[in-house]
């Protein structure tokens, strides 16, 4: 059986993902297996990858559902992988050729240890600028400790060992088809730790009508899980930095949702105070952020 499934969301990409596709084709080691799940796409692209499988080198399996936006395609996916390791690749992005073996090499070192939960490469763009730099290289450190409490944002290439992912599935949320990936990995890093390796495996090719281009837009589109995203960074575990900027984001999202779904999201005693303390810098943001998108 193979030991890592590459899970690609698409909507509509039937133009652009067979450049992943060769990219997949030119990795120096093909034991993984790439798991298409189509969220309703309304070009051909279901048809394109299914094409591309009859001269694949490797395992392509490509399923389908309803539009219901990224994180729920993730949710839908996942159940279906059964291999070790998985690692999530936007269907406008590609791979470094060795990008495959690389992850085998840091697996093959941390596989005996049960508190690793993901090893963290490093995205780049085809220029070779890396869109995060690290200090060192290879080295064990906690996700909220270094990620959120040290305020270092920006994308990474994680890898996932997969029960970590099949146990901490993304929240999903009527009418909502956006949510912040970091929702679930703070949630991981709550009880395990990450392996970082100043190596870049991932090249970004950033699209205007992608999910980065509009990150604002669809966040407000999405307020519930925006808001979920600011209680999960008032965990006790982030830090009060972190904390003050999730009860400023719940505030700012919270105006945006008419749902009586707001209810779900139930704050902690500690998380109301947040909240209520940081009420005003919250409805400053939210109308500096709408009139940044030109609401």
């Amino acid at each position: 059986m193979d030991l890592l499934t590459i899970i690609t969301p698409v909507y509509n990409r039937a133009g652009l993902i067979s450049n992943l596709y060769k990219s997949l084709e030119n990795q120096t080691n093909k034991d993984f297996c790439w798991l298409v799940v189509d969220d309703g796409s309304t070009d051909n692209t279901f048809e394109v990858v299914n094409r591309l499988k009859n001269n694949a080198s490797f395992k392509i399996i490509c399923i389908k559902q309803e539009n219901g936006g990224k994180h729920a395609a993730l949710n839908y996916g996942i159940r279906n992988i059964e291999t070790a390791l998985t690692m999530i690749v936007d269907s406008d992005d590609t791979l470094t050729n060795d990008a495959v073996q690389s992850i085998f090499d840091v697996h093959k070192k941390y596989s005996n240890r049960n508190d690793i939960s993901m090893y963290t490469f490093l995205r780049g763009y085809s220029d070779g600028r890396k869109i995060v730099s690290i200090e060192k290289n290879e080295f064990v450190e906690n996700y909220i400790n270094y990620r959120i409490k040290n305020h270092k944002p920006g994308d990474m290439a994680e890898v996932f060992v997969t029960k970590y992912l099949k146990e901490h599935t993304f929240p999903v949320f009527d009418n909502e088809k956006f949510l912040s990936e970091d929702i679930v990995w703070i949630e991981i890093g709550k009880h395990s730790d990450s392996v970082y390796i100043d190596k870049v495996i991932y090249i970004c090719e950033y699209q205007p009508s992608g999910l980065s281009a509009n990150d604002k837009k669809m966040k407000f589109a999405s307020p519930l899980g925006s808001m979920l995203r600011g209680k999960q960074l008032m965990s006790k575990e982030c830090g009060i930095r972190a904390n003050i900027r999730g009860a400023i984001i719940f505030n700012c999202y919270k105006i945006e949702s008419k749902s009586n779904n707001i209810k779900s999201i139930r704050l902690s005693n500690r998380e109301k105070i947040l909240v209520g303390i940081f009420k005003i810098p919250g409805i400053y943001f939210n109308h500096k952020w709408k009139k940044s998108i030109g609401d």
